[in-house]
């Protein structure tokens, strides 16, 4: 017996060595089978979870719907993509849980797709318009859609199909573009259910968003007057569902209303707008807006320490609250927000980040994708708003071998402000100081947040220590927070993050000799930033940075967020050069790597260029990536370590800047090609 029980426990130890022997952090290879999870819905009897998997990069990185159970059976997938299709997403029960409605780009446009559920394929919704008189109809790009209370009807924004005529002169090369005269416009189209015909909403265009009453007879629907270049331009319209043309302005709506949904008792709206206080674009109070008097109510303008999301918005049956996604410093949650008094409580679910929050109707069940730096994100689901959910059973996003590290919050004070970072250290601090990679976020009014990171666990896996951090202007820690930076850009938050480098140095085993600094976004232009103001970093890697804010402001896709930071560079000179970081170009010396998409029209490709041009006249060693295909956001998720449809530009970005680094640790420099 005694031999029987030692030769158990011997091999169970040998198993457990052997599960320990096989972990491992990823490595760059391994990030290609990552995969995601995201949108969860629920369905109307609560029993079943529809959400959004996106293939590894490995598996071709497309999206498809998976159906989860509330009742620990087994999940499975619902739909399958065709070769040339580029996945599935935006999934929704119709009400009586009959059928899911659901997104997919297929043929180079967009199209709302039906699925039953009692079996059978996914039927495509025909929708059609005659994109100019004397044309044939053809079929529109579908931008968005919103199911009725009641199941009746589907409301769709779609965009306009491209005149035949223009693909004609395009093919014979009469093909000058008319700036601003030739977009599609958005239109907005009522489906019946039973019959799935459809027909255009009348005078309407330039359709933003739309929201149903809780009766299903009436639409509140957002369009705009002018591009976002000069500004907001929101105007609401209040739209009888059976007689469409029966339309109404809403009178003392705000210009900058974001989103906004109909209370369910009185004839008013729960909505974001700009903020009161002086803040960059983006920046959202929550506001009651009364119809009948046009009165405005802002409930949220004294909010301290903690940043509203319009990725939430739900207003409790009884229009006492409602309920909103907020960001309180590293964390991210739920807030329930009193509509009289604005008085915010903060949702506790257990897990640090909580995202994708959405509920049923009369709110007897929400589910949520919650996160930790140990956990990637994940399906919950819970019947009270007092306590975490149950994690369901799903696809695993990461596989289990793979290790991750915790994260240790980190603060340090400097000019009147507590700033916060997150160190995540390698085992091999236990054998004295190892190098550290400082990341910065997006932005400037980004955030890093405890989540689940594929980019932090590949760089501990190398034996260096990362520090993240949010410095002023990052959001989650109030208005004045986020609005430190205005005319500041490069000068404060900069000197944040390298009081966080002391402050690490001071209190961790890192090895001041070896650092180096990353950053996507605001954050290559931080490193950017960075170049010219300090020799303390051994490399510097900056991905899709804005360089130049001259060029930049004329070039980008829009520009109205940025006249907040500098001004109108031609009316602000000084201000313009000033937070530019080629303005700092004659003072750089450390070597510096440049990422950049090729379809970028955020921060075009002309700002790496101008930096890489800058670098090699000042005799800098520099090196550029260029990334055909990609735009602001693709690149940006594969830089993370994100699944993406493009097979291989991910891990060359990623090896490209790990080699990078780690030469730069060992004192080799690549020297420019002549």
């Amino acid at each position: 017996m005694k031999s029987t029980l030692g030769a158990a426990v011997v091999f169970l130890a040998a198993m457990n060595a052997s599960l320990l022997a096989q972990q491992h952090f990823p490595t760059n290879e391994d990030l290609r089978q990552l995969r995601s999870i995201s949108s969860p819905q629920l369905s109307p009897d609560l029993k079943h979870v529809v959400v959004t998997v996106q293939d590894s990069t490995a598996d071709g990185g497309k999206s498809h719907l998976w159906l989860l159970s509330t009742e620990d059976a087994a999940y499975r997938q619902l739909t399958f993509s065709q070769a040339e299709a580029m996945g599935e997403r935006s999934p929704e029960y119709l009400p009586d849980g009959s059928a899911i409605l659901f997104l997919s780009r297929r043929d180079g446009r967009s199209n709302l797709y039906r699925l039953p559920l009692n079996g059978g394929e996914a039927v495509a919704l025909k929708l059609q318009r005659v994109p100019v008189p004397g044309e044939a109809a053809a079929a529109v790009d579908v931008v968005s859609y919103s199911i009725s209370p009641d199941g009746s009807m589907v409301a769709v924004v779609a965009s306009d199909p491209e005149p035949a005529s223009r693909a004609r002169d395009h093919k014979d090369k009469k093909d000058a573009i008319w700036v601003e005269h030739e977009e599609q416009k958005h239109h907005l189209y009522l489906m019946d259910s039973k019959t799935w015909k459809s027909r255009e909403v009348p005078a309407l265009t330039d359709i933003d968003s739309v929201s149903w009453t809780e009766q299903s007879d009436r639409l509140l629907i957002l369009t705009h007057t002018h591009l976002r270049d000069l500004g907001p331009s929101t105007v609401g319209w209040i739209m009888s569902a059976q007689n469409p043309s029966e339309q109404k302005r809403i009178e003392g709506l705000p210009e900058s209303t974001r989103r906004a949904v109909w209370m369910h008792h009185a004839d008013g709206l729960v909505l974001f707008a700009k903020c009161k206080k002086d803040a960059p674009e983006g920046c959202s109070d929550l506001y009651t807006f009364d119809m009948a008097s046009a009165k405005l109510h802002n409930l949220t303008a004294d909010l301290k320490d903690s940043t509203l999301s319009p990725e939430t918005l739900i207003a409790a049956d009884d229009d006492r609250s409602a309920l909103v996604s907020v960001t309180h410093g590293m964390k991210r949650t739920v807030a329930q927000i009193d509509l009289g008094s604005g008085h915010t409580s903060l949702l506790d679910f257990g897990l640090p980040v909580v995202a994708a929050f959405r509920q049923t109707e009369k709110a007897k069940a929400w589910v949520y994708m919650g996160s930790a730096s140990t956990s990637a994100p994940a399906v919950y689901m819970t019947t009270a708003l007092d306590q975490p959910g149950k994690r369901l059973v799903q696809p695993e996003s990461t596989p289990a071998e793979w290790m991750s590290v915790t994260s240790k919050p980190v603060s340090w004070k400097r000019a009147g402000f507590t700033i916060e970072g997150l160190l995540y250290l390698p085992r091999q601090v236990s054998e004295g100081r190892v190098p550290l990679v400082v990341n910065v976020h997006g932005g400037p009014t980004g955030q890093f947040t405890d989540t689940y990171s594929p980019l932090t666990n590949l760089l501990v896996g190398q034996g260096w220590a990362v520090l993240i951090t949010n410095p002023r202007g990052s959001t989650g820690y109030g208005v004045e927070f986020e609005a430190a930076n205005k005319d500041d850009m490069g000068n404060g938050d900069y000197l944040d993050i390298m009081a966080g480098v002391d402050e690490v140095l001071r209190t961790s085993p890192v090895d001041a000799e070896r650092m180096a600094l990353i950053g996507y976004s605001y954050g290559g232009e931080m490193a950017g930033f960075v170049e010219g103001k300090t020799t303390r970093f051994k490399a510097i890697v900056s991905g899709a940075p804005v360089i130049d804010q001259f060029s930049e402001y004329g070039t980008e896709s829009g520009s109205y967020g940025d006249r907040w930071f500098t001004g109108q560079p031609w009316r602000h000179f000084e201000s313009a050069w000033r937070q530019s970081p080629i303005a700092y170009a004659e003072h750089a010396k450390t070597p510096f790597l440049l990422l950049q998409g090729q379809s970028d029209t955020t921060d075009p490709e002309g700002q790496s260029k101008e930096m890489y041009r800058a670098l090699r006249q000042e005799g800098v060693p520099v090196q550029m990536l260029l990334f055909p295909r990609e735009d602001h956001g693709a690149l940006g998720g594969n830089f993370a370590g994100q699944p993406s449809t493009e097979p291989w530009h991910g891990v060359i970005a990623r090896d490209h800047m790990i080699r990078f680094i780690a030469d730069a640790f060992a004192g080799k420099v690549e020297p420019n090609q002549p």
